[in-house]
């Protein structure tokens, strides 16, 4: 098992985006991943102002960064329509014409895995795939395992995150094993930090077998609730060192 990405998910306005940069330079998987959805993040409000000058600051590089789009925004996203306010985001190329965003993770609301149309939603996965180079990442739980079967049979192109406690930050009794795993790639999320990504990647390898994985990071890199750049380091840097041992 090798590791696509290592994700480090939701820095905010109180971190120097050149303290971003440190963390992209140690591997070229390292993803850094920004929550966006209505209200803290809506436009005007600072966390919105300070995402926009980290695409500014990412325009002349081509970094590894995803958005998680969470409540109403997710769900008008899973029901064909793409939130104005996302859609500069969604577009925005860097000075080589590449996508400054390269995935897109929705976290479904239950209201919105229960009641979304898989038809609409694979129309717009299927246009940001071919027209602007992105891939989309579904949350896998037990909230979501049916919309994401629904997915999967109108035959969608996307990815898969294992959070069993759906991004409340906590480690699953067991890892799930990969669903469908030719045909979406498969990452691994809850509870994870510096500390216990080692052993867990042990786990993990244990169910994912062969199959290359990405962890992703929240809870667990953040001190005093917020997100601690070199919490981020060390755990990228112990996840590259169990990939090392492990090849």
């Amino acid at each position: 098992m090798n590791l696509k990405y290592i994700t480090c998910s939701d820095p905010r306005n109180y971190n120097a985006i050149y303290e971003l940069f440190d963390l992209w330079d140690i591997d070229p998987r390292v993803e850094i991943a920004v929550q966006m959805h209505p209200g803290k993040v809506s436009p005007g409000t600072e966390r919105y102002n300070w995402i926009k000058d980290l695409f500014h600051a990412l325009y002349g590089y081509d970094e590894n960064l995803a958005i998680h789009v969470n409540n109403d925004w997710c769900d008008e996203i899973c029901n064909g329509k793409i939130p104005d306010a996302l859609r500069t985001f969604f577009n925005a190329t860097n000075d080589h014409c590449k996508p400054i965003v390269k995935r897109i993770q929705l976290n479904m609301p239950q209201k919105t895995a229960e009641n979304f149309d898989a038809q609409k939603l694979k129309k717009v996965i299927d246009y940001y795939n071919e027209y602007h180079d992105k891939q989309f990442i579904i949350q896998y739980n037990v909230r979501t395992k049916n919309a994401v079967e629904q997915l999967h049979k109108a035959g969608a192109k996307f990815q898969l995150l294992f959070d069993a406690s759906g991004g409340r930050g906590k480690l699953p009794g067991a890892w799930q094993s990969p669903v469908y795993p030719i045909f979406h790639q498969q990452g691994y999320s809850g509870g994870l930090n510096p500390e216990n990504i080692s052993e867990n990647l042990d786990k993990i390898s244990n169910v994912a077998g062969v199959f290359p994985i990405w962890t992703d990071a929240e809870g667990g890199l953040k001190r005093d609730d917020k997100f601690d750049v070199n919490r981020a380091k060390q755990y990228i840097q112990n996840a590259l060192a169990w990939e090392q041992k492990h090849r």
